[in-house]
Parts: structure tokens; sequence; C-alpha cells
């Protein structure tokens, strides 16, 4: 049984970095394909993308820590001293959304004056 949750939890591990992987490899590219002509400016491009892709990191070690804190193990148990940083983490992802969207808003609004 215990074998069991080891095998789940660091499958979801491995899964969690696949899929973090993806987004940052295939998706994220794809934004930046949308952004470039609606923005227009290289440097606020990257800098959307660079907010994006440690938003994804945030969300990986978020996931890879709550699944590591579901394996009963007396050693990796210790894992729970992170928490008061995971939980600044997650406590900021409500404002990092609303500071990309305004970001975006802004970028878009300044190239629709600009034309």
């Amino acid at each position: 049984m215990a074998a069991d949750i080891w095998v789940i939890n660091v499958l979801g591990i491995v899964f969690a970095i696949v899929a973090a992987l993806l987004i940052i490899i295939k998706i994220l590219p794809r934004i930046r394909d949308i952004a470039d002509p609606i923005l227009g400016n290289d440097e606020a491009i990257n800098g959307l993308m660079s907010l994006l892709v440690i938003l994804v990191y945030i969300l990986l070690f978020v996931g890879i820590i709550n699944l590591i804190k579901n394996i009963d193990n007396p050693y990796l148990n210790y894992v729970s001293v992170l928490d008061p940083g995971v939980n600044l983490f997650v406590s900021l992802l409500p404002y990092f959304k609303w500071l990309i969207f305004a970001l975006a808003l802004g970028l878009a609004a300044k190239y629709i004056k600009k034309n």
C-alpha cells in the first residue's frame, strides 16, 4: 500500500513537470504569436512572457510540494517547512493575474491609440 502511494505521487510529479514543459514549449509561444501583432513591442512581449513562465514555475512548485507532502514518510514531511513560502506564492497568484491582465490591456490600448 505504501509503495502505491510512492509510485502515484512520483508519477504525478513527473507528469506535472512534463505538463509544465509542454506549456512553456508549446503554449506560451502561441501566446507570444497572438500578442505580437496586438502589442507590437518586443520588450513588452518579453516581459509578459517572463511573467507567464514565472507563473508556470510557481504553479509547478506548489503542485510538487503538495505531491511530496502526500507521501507518508517522516523525512519527506520536513517539506512542510516550505509551507509559509508556498502560501506566500499562492497568495500572490491573484495579483499576478490582475497585473498581467492590466499590462495586456494597457499595451493593447497603447497599440490601438497609435493606429
